[in-house]
């Protein structure tokens, strides 16, 4: 097997860090102390810890774009499929959940990424509307009130945000899976 470039693995590292601690609180020492390196070693592949993130949100952005892609080549109303593809795009969003459960912290503490975050977030909601658009229309349901718009907007509010709070309401069960959240917004376009 290929030994991994230290490069590489510094971003592998900072991505598990990152997402177990948060972006706020974790710092350049803290990725190097992880990785049982000096602070000029991980200076020698990333100026700081705003580059690692950097890196880590071109990869984040890269993956959401390929899946929106294949997401509308393939749509067809179908609302079974589209909560499948709703999934893919729900994995990529927890697997960079630093990046989604701070969405607001990251925009602003990262001005080199405001536009690309925010042109990110645009095309995923037009791509959710154009979904549930499609959805509605396949199951012959009026776009009253332009129902499609803000079921959009919960569905981006939900992918954004799922798993954020389970971790402050204190409970015996085990919180519900991305999935029977996003089941229910579809749940009036389900035939069975």
């Amino acid at each position: 097997m290929a030994k991994m470039r230290t490069r590489d693995l510094i971003l592998e590292v900072a991505l598990v860090l990152l997402n177990e601690r948060g972006e706020s609180i974790v710092t350049s020492v803290d990725l190097a102390n992880e990785m049982n390196i000096s602070p000029g070693n991980l200076y020698y592949h990333f100026k700081g810890k705003e580059q690692v993130v950097e890196e880590l949100y071109a990869q984040f952005h890269a993956r959401v774009l390929i899946a929106l892609q294949e997401i509308t080549s393939q749509a067809r109303g179908d609302t079974k499929e589209t909560l499948a593809a709703l999934t893919v795009v729900s994995d990529i969003l927890q697997q960079f959940k630093f990046i989604s459960q701070d969405v607001r912290g990251i925009h602003e503490r990262y001005p080199s990424l405001r536009a690309s975050l925010s042109k990110l977030l645009t095309l995923l909601f037009q791509t959710l509307a154009g979904l549930v658009k499609l959805v509605m229309d396949k199951s012959n349901v009026t776009d009253s009130s332009n129902a499609s718009q803000l079921l959009a907007g919960n569905l981006l509010y939900t992918l954004v945000n799922f798993g954020g709070f389970d971790s402050l309401i204190q409970s015996d069960s085990e919180p519900p899976a991305i999935e029977e959240h996003l089941y229910l917004h579809f749940l009036p376009f389900l035939d069975e």
